[in-house]
């Protein structure tokens, strides 16, 4: 699809791999990991500053892992605390379902399974580190055109900015779209969003503990009181949020008042204990975009897909989005695969967002059952439903791990180096096929017991960039066969 802009005698800005709109946290770890692997990269925003108070709250152990490989392990620290765990309780208070950590946990892949982070934080550090890489960014700027181009390949975009100073263009080969829910980029390109039937509305409170004796929840807690669904989760540092569901009656600006939100409040603490920092309504939709690719137009977080909160899985799922993306045009800028990798980008993301949104969805029908019914709602089915993987061309085999992240080893390793990686046990035999050499993938025996249930006698573990295992197999030959077939490297 080509949107309406200028012909080809116009003054071109800059000409580079990859411009990406909007830089939240998305649109700039997908800039950061891009510039990290070798593209050259715009990140425009049409903001100047980041918006300063916390929007997304929770973060699980594979996102944690991807700001280690971005090498922004201790800056993510800084800015987050580890969650204990989560309950769901009754009217009454009693859990009815809900996990409880011990100080310290960590989870399989090395990291606590959940934290929660203070979002204007990560998101300066982020930028830091986009900079740092190389990624040009440019503040106070919107896009609003994008036409294809018929660069060799049929790739290309040019993409029109506004300046105070004047308009100007900007040509990729490729667009990252993470400008939001209501994306400019998806509306110019006519991709519609598939609304999965689920829409509420929330008034979300953001507070300052000014009591550090007031006796809150260790946990986040989902409260099923009938009269009003409300969600408290503690923060990182003095950060505490609470989440209540309006009743269909109710407006925006009746929920806004100072008395209507101390009043929500009272129950937990008083004006003197607690400092409202914002207070938001919002919508909680389920969407999901009926295509997350447009020829080298590429959609990312909520302009591809928008979840309830209940699981704690949307800035989580925006990410998976940026590092997927990210990973797979550096092998086609480098050479190393032809563009129908790009093609997996919306074969893997938009089944696996899918099920996230509808997982999430689930989560928030067990809560309203909960509410209703107690503990009888365990039986409803609500809430049973598997964890997505990732599927797909580029998997291979039915081991139960395929599609998931490759867990921490048991015994202390050095890191593991970025790209393609060969983990092969040390009875492993056989040569390994020249394809992988090709693709610059590392290859590296691993001691026995490094990676136990996982790593069996004669086998070998493919990993892919994102720290998806693609396989788990006895025969290297033919599992490397489709992942060969699909990627076609241009110098084979």
């Amino acid at each position: 699809m080509s949107t309406v802009g200028p012909g080809s005698d116009v003054d071109v800005d800059v000409d580079v791999d990859v411009v990406v709109v909007g830089c939240g946290p998305v649109g700039v770890m997908a800039a950061l990991r891009c510039a990290q692997r070798g593209l050259s990269v715009v990140a425009i925003d049409r903001s100047e500053e980041i918006y300063p108070r916390p929007r997304a709250i929770g973060m699980d152990a594979e996102m944690q892992s991807l700001f280690g490989r971005a090498g922004l392990d201790d800056a993510l620290r800084q800015h987050s605390v580890p969650l204990p765990g989560a309950e769901v309780v009754d009217v009454d208070g009693e859990r009815v379902v809900g996990l409880e950590l011990p100080d310290g946990a960590i989870g399989p892949l090395g990291y606590p399974r959940m934290i929660t982070f203070d979002q204007p934080g990560v998101e300066g550090f982020l930028r830091e580190a986009a900079a740092e890489a190389g990624v040009d960014l440019r503040l106070g700027i919107e896009a609003f055109a994008v036409t294809d181009l018929g660069r060799e390949g049929g790739q290309g975009v040019r993409v029109g900015l506004g300046h105070a100073d004047g308009d100007r263009w900007v040509e990729a080969r490729w667009l990252v779209a993470a400008d939001g829910a209501r994306s400019t980029i998806r509306s110019l390109r006519g991709i519609s969003l598939v609304d999965q039937g689920f829409d509420q509305t929330w008034l979300v409170v953001d507070t300052t503990l000014l009591d550090p004796g007031l006796p809150l929840p260790r946990l986040a807690r989902q409260i099923c009181d009938p009269a009003r669904i409300c969600t408290f989760v503690p923060g990182p540092g003095s950060h505490r949020r609470w989440e209540f569901r309006l009743h269909p009656d109710e407006t925006r600006e009746a929920m806004l008042d100072d008395g209507v939100i101390e009043g929500l409040l009272e129950p937990w603490g008083t004006a003197e204990q607690l400092s409202v920092d914002r207070a938001a309504v919002y919508r909680v939709h389920a969407t999901v975009a009926e295509t997350f690719r447009d020829g080298p137009v590429f959609l990312a977080g909520d302009a591809a897909h928008q979840m309830p909160p209940f699981n704690g899985q949307g800035m989580c799922t925006v990410l998976r989005d940026a590092e997927n993306l990210s990973w797979k045009m550096a092998m086609v800028a480098a050479g190393r695969a032809g563009d129908a990798l790009l093609d997996t980008y919306d074969q893997e993301r938009r089944p696996h967002a899918a099920g996230q949104v509808a997982h999430a969805v689930d989560a928030g029908m067990l809560i309203e059952a909960i509410a209703t019914d107690g503990d009888a709602a365990l039986e409803s089915g609500y809430g049973q439903r598997p964890f997505p993987g990732l599927d797909g061309q580029l998997f291979v085999g039915g081991h139960k791990r395929v599609g998931h992240p490759l867990p921490a080893p048991a015994t202390d390793r050095d890191p593991l180096p970025d790209g393609w990686l060969l983990l092969r046990h040390p009875t492993a035999g056989g040569r390994v096929p020249e394809f992988w050499h090709r693709i610059g993938a590392t290859v590296l025996t691993v001691p026995e017991g490094t990676y136990p249930s996982l790593l069996d006698d004669g086998a070998t573990v493919i990993v892919r960039p994102d720290r998806y295992l693609a396989a788990v197999t006895t025969d290297l030959d033919a599992a490397t066969a489709p992942i060969a077939e699909l990627l076609r490297p241009l110098e084979f």
